[in-house]
C-alpha cells in the first residue's frame, strides 16, 4: 500500500497525518514527502535552531540567514523543488575522547542545517512508530537514563547473569551508505 499527498494542509497536519498513517500500517510506503517541506515549516525551523552552534564552512551563521529570511527560504524551496539542491561539504572537527583518540564532529552550513532537521522530522515520524518500546538511542521522550533504569528493572531479578556494553568503534564515521538507503527504500518511494 502506498500514501499519497493531501494537498492544501499545512505543513504540522501532514506531519501528523505521516505520523498516524505509519503508526497504523506498518507495511506502508510513502510517496513524494517532498511537497511537506515549504517556506511556512522551513521558517518555523529556523527559529527552532539554536543560533550558537558552530558554523559551517560558508560562515553563515543563523543571524546572517535571518537578515533576508523569506528571500533565503524561497531561494531554498525553489532549489529543492527543482532537484538542484545540494548540501555544502562539512566542517570536521576532531573531538578529543577519554582514552586519547579523536572523535570527528562534522559541522553542516545553516542552510544544510535547516533540511537536516525538516528531514529528520519526516523520517522521526515515518519510523517512531516502528521502533518496540526497548529501544531507546535518540528518540523522542527517551534518554540514556530511561535505557539504563530498564535495564537495572530487567537484570534486578537475575542473580547469576551478566551485562555486556558493546561500543562499535567509530561506526558512525563508517556507516555503509548503499544498504541504508535501501532500508530507507523499504518505507519511502
Amino acid at each position: 500500500m502506498s500514501a499519497l499527498s493531501n494537498g492544501g494542509s499545512t505543513w504540522s497536519t501532514k506531519l501528523q497525518r505521516i505520523g498516524e498513517l505509519s503508526a497504523r500500517d506498518k507495511t506502508l510506503v510513502f510517496n513524494n514527502l517532498g511537497h511537506i517541506i515549504d517556506a511556512a515549516w522551513l521558517r518555523d525551523v529556523y527559529r527552532q535552531l539554536d543560533g550558537s552552534k558552530a558554523i559551517g564552512i560558508d560562515g553563515i551563521t543563523k543571524e546572517a540567514y535571518g537578515v533576508k529570511l523569506e528571500e533565503n527560504l524561497n531561494a531554498l524551496i525553489k532549489q529543492i523543488r527543482r532537484g538542484q539542491y545540494q548540501p555544502r561539504p562539512a566542517r570536521i572537527v576532531e573531538i578529543p575522547k577519554e582514552d586519547g583518540s579523536t572523535l570527528p564532529l562534522a559541522i553542516s552550513c545553516f542552510e544544510d542545517k535547516l533540511i537536516q532537521f525538516a528531514v529528520s522530522q519526516i523520517l522521526s515520524k515515518i519510523y517512531e512508530p516502528l521502533f518496540l518500546p526497548c529501544s531507546y538511542g535518540f528518540r523522542p521522550n527517551q534518554s540514556c537514563h530511561d535505557a539504563l533504569k530498564a535495564l537495572s528493572q530487567a537484570t534486578y531479578m537475575f542473580q547469576d547473569g551478566a551485562v555486556v556494553e558493546i561500543d562499535i568503534r567509530k561506526y558512525f564515521n563508517t556507516i555503509p551508505h548503499g544498504p541504508m538507503f535501501e532500508f530507507l527504500k523499504r518505507k519511502i518511494r
